[in-house]
């Protein structure tokens, strides 16, 4: 928002709070794409997103009487989306991961057309990025749903952990504890399954893309390592072997600082208790790999986050067909959304 536009808020929500439909359309419109990056990236869906955000306008054009002025604007409105976003996938199971690496494994001819569906020329194809940007988001639509809003809120819209805990209506001590288990079942995700981590893992979705743009769709499949080197994706890093002992002398435990550890990467520890992480980090191996792994998903998940997934756009259509993958949205093969045959819905016939 520019100067100008600062300058006219405060006046538009007087406008809105009085009953001015022009006002609130106003305001609306501002807050719109940042509601539905939220409410996408708690469902997984375009059009439930959509749905939801009409929705969360509706309750707060119904309210805007009871907005009081100390309050920012977003985060209020933040607050109603993930309440009815919560609302919304109440009863819903988690997405199964283990599901979409098992797809994959048996389904190697439906994945080689998946992969020249989505590449077919460099100015209609999926970007490495938005590959990416699918990826995070599969993860995220796997965590229980207190630690999906925690990670949304506080990694991928870019709220402080007390602005989330605004936003959810929870105390900022709850969306700290959601938000360390999100990020550890994060890293644990990448760390054991992503080839831009270790080259031995299984999900090599990124190569693949980065490795067709390049290239085309018929070149050999090459190494994450040798990739990394052309500069097309990030160095991969090994896993750092555990040591078998812990060498560590501190009064702090392995456990008392794995708790911490978001902490630390917040900076928020007290110059004392950040000075007994540190020293403990100096001396376990074992901590300081956690350390170092966490770091580099939150960064990762940062960096992915706002790539827009557009409906009908090669990285939406990837998108789309994680969801029905993992919805069990079709019975034929999900894939057939993206080689160009029309999906057959549970109940119709082909």
């Amino acid at each position: 928002m520019d100067e100008r536009q600062a300058d006219a808020a405060p006046a538009l929500v007087e406008r809105a709070k009085a009953g001015d439909r022009d006002a609130f359309g106003q305001l609306a419109e501002e807050h719109r794409q940042a509601l539905l990056r939220l409410c996408y990236r708690m469902t997984g869906s375009h059009e439930e997103a959509e749905d939801l955000v009409q929705e969360t306008l509706l309750k707060a054009y119904s309210r805007f009487g009871t907005f009081e002025l100390r309050s920012a604007l977003g985060t209020w409105l933040y607050r109603i989306a993930t309440n009815l976003c919560l609302d919304h996938q109440r009863g819903k199971k988690p997405w199964d991961l283990d599901k979409r690496w098992q797809w994959f494994r048996e389904n190697g001819e439906l994945v080689k057309q998946m992969e020249q569906r989505l590449y077919l020329s460099p100015e209609q194809s999926a970007e490495v990025k938005e590959v990416a940007a699918t990826c995070v988001n599969c993860i995220t639509m796997s965590l229980p749903e207190k630690q999906r809003a925690a990670i949304v809120l506080c990694d991928q819209m870019g709220l402080s952990r007390e602005e989330a805990a605004r936003s959810i209506g929870a105390s900022v001590a709850s969306v700290k504890t959601e938000l360390h288990r999100a990020r550890k079942k994060m890293t644990d995700v990448f760390e054991h399954n992503c080839q831009l981590v270790d080259e031995q893992n299984q999900c090599d979705g990124c190569i693949v893309a980065a490795r067709i743009q390049r290239h085309g769709a018929d070149a050999p499949r090459r190494s994450a390592r040798r990739h990394a080197d052309d500069g097309s994706t990030p160095k991969t890093r090994r896993r750092t072997p555990v040591a078998a002992t812990n060498t560590d002398s501190s009064a702090l435990g392995c456990d008392q600082i794995d708790e911490l550890l978001s902490d630390l990467l917040a900076d928020e520890l007290p110059d004392g208790a950040r000075a007994g992480v540190e020293t403990h980090l100096a001396s376990c191996e074992r901590c300081a790999a956690s350390y170092r792994a966490m770091k580099r998903t939150v960064r990762f998940v940062r960096a992915h986050s706002r790539v827009p997934l557009q409906p009908g756009t090669p990285g939406g259509q990837y998108s789309d067909f994680t969801r029905a993958m993992m919805d069990d949205e079709y019975e034929r093969q999900p894939v057939d959304v993206l080689i160009g045959a029309t999906p057959t819905r549970k109940g119709q016939e082909p």
